[in-house]
């Protein structure tokens, strides 16, 4: 699929073409520079976001979580710092939302993971610094390896193979994973790296990229040894709780053409999937 023009504002559903979201390959993370659609497909493996606060981060995660409860997947976050309360009663999300739950999760899966058990497939959201921070200084077991970074590092390692995928957001990339984070996380999301994030989990020996003027939710695609630049798809909270409460086969979505204007009014017929409630004064996707 390829898209006419590649929107170089805010990428909401709107902009997208019939069938953009339901129909690709996995979850929708954005549109590249080149007017291409790029999916978090099944070979994708696990997703590492690497951006300061403020630059989209948690939008991805609440996109990308729609998108896959939306298919049909189980939905885990693990969210200390509070930032997704729109997954609240949603029948494939589970919030997580304190240190000791957020460590029970994880040792729950890490022993899945160890006793190579399968179960249906499962995305596990890490969310933000206050999250990370849980994991590395909260010990549930007074043992060692008893850390919940070291619980989802035993997930990262062996997950893929029992239907677990994590995405996880940091604003650089903890001090532990340094050296393996590229292997640990195929598909990297960089907002405006520095030299430091782009040593670790850039593509192997290319250069730094030039720095540019800061646009809000375009981050760099890394995987495989490539770089793109992406504007990244993004759902309101209440878009992302439709989302998620709606099966995908459970109507077709509207024929949605991209306009090149600051503000793009969502207009959808009445049976449609994507009719969505509207707050006042909102007038972006």
């Amino acid at each position: 699929m390829k898209w006419s023009a590649p929107p170089r504002l805010r990428v909401g559903l709107a902009d997208l073409p019939q069938g953009a979201v339901d129909e690709g390959p996995g979850p929708l993370i954005g549109v590249t520079d080149s007017a291409a659609p790029a999916y978090l497909g099944p070979g994708s493996g696990h997703a590492l976001l690497v951006a300061w606060p403020g630059t989209g981060a948690t939008t991805v995660l609440r996109t990308l979580a729609a998108q896959y409860a939306r298919r049909g997947t189980e939905v885990d976050i693990l969210d200390v710092a509070g930032q997704h309360t729109w997954a609240r009663a949603q029948q494939r999300v589970h919030l997580y939302q304190d240190a000791a739950s957020v460590h029970r999760r994880l040792y729950q899966l890490a022993h899945q993971v160890r006793t190579e058990r399968s179960g249906p497939a499962r995305t596990v959201l890490v969310e933000s610094d206050q999250t990370v921070t849980a994991l590395l200084r909260f010990r549930h077991y007074p043992v060692p390896g008893g850390t919940g970074l070291d619980a989802l590092t035993t997930v990262l390692a062996g997950g893929r193979l029992h239907g677990i995928r994590v995405v996880m957001a940091c604003r650089a990339v903890p001090a532990p994973w340094g050296h393996v984070a590229r292997d640990l996380f195929t598909t990297r999301l960089l907002a405006a790296p520095t030299p430091r994030t782009w040593h670790l989990v850039g593509p192997p020996g290319a250069p730094a990229p030039q720095e540019e003027p800061f646009r809000v939710g375009r981050m760099h695609l890394v995987g495989s040894g490539s770089d793109e630049l992406v504007q990244l798809l993004r759902l309101t909270d209440l878009q992302a709780a439709h989302l998620a409460a709606t099966p995908a086969n459970a109507a077709r979505a509207p024929r949605l053409r991209y306009r090149p204007r600051d503000r793009l009014p969502v207009t959808a017929p009445t049976a449609s999937a994507f009719q969505l409630p509207r707050t006042q004064g909102d007038s972006r996707p």
